[in-house]
């Protein structure tokens, strides 16, 4: 070390190791500066598993992601047969789900196996190949009377 506090790199055992890192420059700098290109992943509505797992995984692309413990699930209510809605009414709050084809997500809630649901968005994934597969199009959370979407 000099007195200035610079090292002297004659002493500095690990010197031909390091290197300087070039500075970008025009056309470099303004590549650098763009998000990398990214594929959208496959989507799945749900992950339905063998054994029963403690939480429900609730993923929501615009959205914070809880995990509510199946113990608080009190009622599951969905429209019947036209399998477009669900409502999830857990002690602290209501989940309402939409979308289309939702009957094997349905019953992987109500018997228990259902590691998690996620919502579709169409920045995120690339779209069903399947007409006939589960959408979830929208999870919102309501809390008493409020509404947190």
């Amino acid at each position: 070390m000099t007195l200035g506090g610079e090292k002297n790199m004659s002493n500095d055992p690990l010197a031909a190791f390091r290197r300087q890192q070039p500075q970008p420059t025009g056309e470099q700098s303004m590549i650098r500066s763009q998000p990398p290109a990214k594929g959208l992943k496959s989507y799945e509505a749900y992950k339905a598993q063998d054994a029963q797992p403690e939480r429900l995984k609730i993923r929501r692309v615009l959205g914070d992601w809880r995990a509510p413990g199946y113990r608080y699930l009190m009622d599951v209510s969905w429209n019947g047969d036209f399998q477009t809605k669900l409502a999830l009414i857990f002690s602290m709050y209501t989940v309402e789900i939409t979308g289309k084809n939702l009957n094997p997500v349905i019953y992987a809630i109500v018997d228990g196996h259902c590691d998690f649901i996620q919502d579709f968005d169409a920045r995120e994934f690339a779209a069903p190949a399947d007409p006939k597969q589960p959408v979830i199009e929208e999870i919102k959370f309501i809390v008493g009377s409020e509404d947190n979407k």
